[in-house]
């Protein structure tokens, strides 16, 4: 039977501290939502005296309590990044006193492994995973022939395995470092590409587990719009199935005589070479211009559709272009509706393959507090601006942490550090997509029981148990978190009305199309006769008679008789219509059977033994 989900919008449901308002809660520096609704967000938390890594983990729909995941380690632990995948996998890497360390979870069931040791001396680490369950890290290695290598890890099978070189285009720059720190995508292929600031430019490679291509490529623009470039920082990339193609973002600053301006550039990486069309600049401006842009930020998904989000340098509001089919941006549009007194720091998160959510900080000034707001995209337009933090935290700081990520169902969730400099805490806030279609499961149109059981499939709902709310004759009846129910009282004979109607934890609905059933659980009455000699060669005629009404109900109560079937007992058997005639070829004791059958499956059998004695006698 077909199903049809209610048109709905998604749902924001109030904000929650994961933990806080206390003294030590730091920096909250990453959050990652796999496919199927399992993930995590990671950040520091300083307790006597010393940083640590908490990791508090998203569970059916909700952030659970915080974890730490560095307690066998002494020192300082700081920059942890964050990895999810299904079934509640999570990778974890960290610097504590200038090692690298890795942490995985390889389920929600199962517990953290020790602090791995990975790499000793590195800075700014990046993680990423794909759908298949292959890991790339990229990190900053501190002794490099000019101050810092990149290099990259590779983890599959539950164990990491660090490549044997740097990354580096020229390995007496300093790469990796400050604004230039690198950042990973993996592919759903398998294959990790990374991007990084060296000598102020932008450079990727790509790497397949822990061996690098032989060519990497420079990102970064000479010139833009006749401006000449100044330098290149804050690289992003992003990529979806394909590793073959990618998205490159980073900012550019620009220079024209005494003039300078900075944008917000992407560029195409495909394979290993960046499409020679001119560098994309989607964020909205000119060179010249009035202002520029910064803090680029993108994301596809694996359908290689996503979002860029930029802010402007001196305005400080929040611009977005949609990236559409092959990752290319099409409209750019202004996000945020206020005038915003300091840097918004906008992320942008993917939900589905074609929708998601931008949030941002919006401070208003000394006219009130700063405040998280968002975009949900449906993947056909823009919704209205949503207040996502709740005053009574106080103001939100996203210096000190800001993120947004989603599940393939559309749900997303949102992070970031809100409260006093003395006292923050880590929040959160769920957008709640509304359960998927479903539909009753082999629905028959007849019930021989006046209390049939009923079952449907199952919603898809990422986050939470759903309540189905059975509905009889347009009444709700029961409710259950299972996909199939007996009915709790016996049915009237007769027809009825069925229907189903799955509630996530949002309060958001979707309702099954509405099933007929026929409650029929009495079987026809039925008799016969029989005329005619019982003997061999001679004609018998059978008459059967039947009714299949209801005792005290009307006969429309009743579904009808179907079919009567005869078995002679001498191997002849026929579907009749009340009348037949029939010989028997020989003398003996023979069983005749009359069976009478409703529409709703309901039978009747009638047997009596016929003695058949010989022809002439």
């Amino acid at each position: 039977m077909a199903s049809v989900a209610s048109a709905q919008s998604p749902e924001l449901l109030p904000s929650v501290a994961v933990d806080g308002p206390n003294p030590g809660v730091g920096n909250l520096t990453g959050l990652s939502v796999s496919r199927d609704g399992t993930g995590g967000l990671v950040y520091t938390k300083v307790i006597a005296g010393v940083a640590h890594v908490f990791v508090s983990r998203l569970i059916g729909g909700a952030f659970q309590a915080p974890e730490q995941v560095d307690a066998t380690l002494a020192g300082a632990s700081s920059q942890p990044v964050i990895a999810a995948g299904d079934n509640g996998l999570l990778l974890i890497a960290f610097i504590n006193a200038g090692q690298l360390y890795v942490v995985t979870r390889p389920s929600a069931a199962a517990g953290y492994s020790a602090p791995g040791d990975l790499f000793s001396g590195a800075a700014n680490p990046a993680i990423a995973l794909s759908i298949h369950n292959k890991g790339y890290l990229a990190f900053a290695a501190a002794a490099g022939a000019g101050g810092h290598d990149v290099r990259a890890a590779y983890w599959v099978n539950g164990a990491w395995a660090v490549e044997s070189s740097p990354l580096d285009a020229a390995p007496a720059d300093d790469a990796g470092a400050g604004t230039g720190a690198p950042r990973v995508a993996a592919s759903g292929d398998g294959v990790g590409i990374v991007v990084w600031g060296e000598a102020g430019h932008i450079d990727t490679r790509r790497v397949w587990g822990t061996s690098p291509s032989v060519v990497f490529e420079q990102a970064d623009p000479s010139a833009l719009s006749g401006w000449n470039e100044v330098s290149a920082s804050l690289p992003s990339i992003s990529s979806g199935d394909d590793s073959s193609f990618a998205d490159v973002t980073f900012q550019e600053q620009l220079s024209s005589g005494s003039a300078q301006q900075s944008r917000v550039v992407m560029r195409k990486l495909r394979a290993s070479q960046y499409d020679p069309i001119a560098p994309l600049a989607p964020d909205g401006l000119t060179t010249p211009g009035p202002e520029g842009a910064d803090q680029p930020q993108a994301i596809l998904s694996e359908a290689y559709q996503g979002f860029l989000t930029s802010a402007r340098d001196s305005s400080n509001q929040v611009w977005a272009a949609r990236l559409g089919p092959a990752g290319l941006p099409q409209t750019v549009i202004q996000l945020d509706s206020l005038p915003n007194a300091t840097p918004p720091y906008a992320v942008p998160g993917t939900a589905g393959l074609y929708s998601g959510l931008v949030v941002w900080q919006h401070d208003p000034g000394p006219s009130g507090v700063p405040e998280i707001r968002a975009r949900y995209f449906d993947g056909t337009s823009w919704a209205p601006e949503l207040v996502a933090s709740s005053p009574a935290l106080g103001p939100t700081n996203a210096a000190a942490g800001i993120a947004a990520a989603g599940d393939i169902a559309g749900d997303v969730a949102a992070a970031w550090v809100q409260g006093s400099a003395g006292s923050s805490a880590i929040v959160t806030a769920l957008l709640y997509n509304g359960p998927g279609s479903f539909g009753a499961v082999s629905a028959s149109r007849y019930s021989t029981t006046a209390r049939p059981v009923f079952a449907w499939s199952a919603a898809r709902e990422q986050w939470g148990p759903l309540q189905y709310s059975l509905a009889l004759d347009g009444v709700a009846v029961v409710r259950t978190t299972a996909a199939k129910l007996r009915v709790p009282s016996a049915l009237t004979q007769g027809p009825h009305v069925w229907q189903v109607t799955a509630t996530n934890q949002a309060g958001q609905a979707s309702q099954a199309r509405a099933v007929r059933v026929f409650v029929d659980s009495y079987a026809p009455a039925a008799q016969f006769t029989l005329t005619g000699p019982q003997r061999a060669k001679s004609f018998l005629r059978l008459n059967v008679r039947d009714s299949d009404q209801p005792p005290g109900l009307p006969a429309s109560d009743g579904s009808g008789v179907a079919q009567m079937k005869v078995s002679w007992g001498d191997g002849k058997a026929a579907t009749i219509r009340h009348r037949t005639i029939h010989a028997y070829a020989r003398p003996g004791r023979y069983r005749l059977t009359v069976a009478v059958t409703d529409r709703a499956g309901n039978r009747t059998t009638l047997i009596r033994v016929l003695r058949i004695i010989a022809a002439g006698k």
